[in-house]
């Protein structure tokens, strides 16, 4: 009874939090200004970069990286991603944490720390693209600020923006390492709009490919969302959405 309680409670202040956070900016007639954007699977294509970078590390020592191994791992690491996110494990321990269960399901013998970092050290020398990455920024930049956000790790994240060549798009970019805090969090984004002027929270949308971290980031902080990757919004966290980066500018001229 009081689980069934809780649930009804929880679904009543998630409604009621939408409600409050659709009518701010619907309310409001400015336009767009800004755009706050995740970097992972929705400008640079991680799952990419991090395949060919596990597939490098496996290599490296004699183990084998097979396809189902390698889709195993996307389920395994995501698992660990949301714990992040709901703050039921550190960073640091997630990195290694991953890796420790991984070689244990498979029988595996490695040192999932040292093997944490030699994947990061070949992980910041890749440099993959979401279709139209390019194209989409040097349009949208043109017209808007671009804040990216996101919650990867610092060091790596600077090394691939470095080596993208994207970063003349990017105006800010801030990493929840370096934040203190992280997505979905409104804490971050409170310190992000300190940091870009808290006028643009009424002028800003974010944009991403993950519903836990930028969809629930975008309601908590009080702006509009648009989820990258599917064909229709889903709400009460999505109010748009685009399958192309390409779509972006007429969706934001259309706001």
């Amino acid at each position: 009874m009081f689980l069934i309680l809780f649930q009804n409670l929880f679904v009543l202040y998630h409604k009621s939090c939408y409600n409050q956070t659709k009518k701010l900016w619907e309310d409001s007639d400015m336009p767009i200004r800004a755009l706050l954007m995740d970097i992972d699977d929705t400008l640079f294509d991680f799952q990419t970069s991090s395949r060919n970078a596990l597939s490098i590390a496996f290599r490296a020592l004699n183990l084998p990286f097979t396809p189902e191994m390698w889709a195993h791992y996307r389920e395994l690491d995501a698992e660990f991603w949301q714990r992040f996110e709901r703050g039921e494990i550190t960073k640091e321990a997630l990195y290694v944490e991953r890796f420790r269960v991984f070689f244990a399901e498979y029988g595996l013998e490695a040192d999932p720390a040292a093997f944490n970092a030699a994947y990061f050290r070949e992980l910041g020398d890749q440099c993959n693209f979401m279709p139209h990455c390019e194209q989409a920024l040097r349009q949208l930049h043109a017209q808007y600020k671009i804040f990216i956000v996101t919650n990867g790790n610092t060091e790596i994240q600077k090394r691939r923006i470095a080596a993208s060549g994207m970063a003349q798009y990017f105006d800010r970019v801030f990493i929840s390492e370096q934040m203190g805090c992280k997505k979905p969090d409104k804490l971050f984004y409170d310190k992000v709009f300190a940091e870009i002027g808290e006028a643009y929270r009424t002028q800003s949308i974010m944009i991403g490919d993950s519903f836990s971290s930028d969809m629930q980031g975008g309601r908590n902080a009080g702006i509009p969302t648009c989820l990258y990757g599917r064909a229709e919004p889903e709400e009460p966290l999505c109010d748009y959405a685009v399958t192309d980066l390409l779509e972006l500018p007429a969706l934001l001229a259309s706001l």
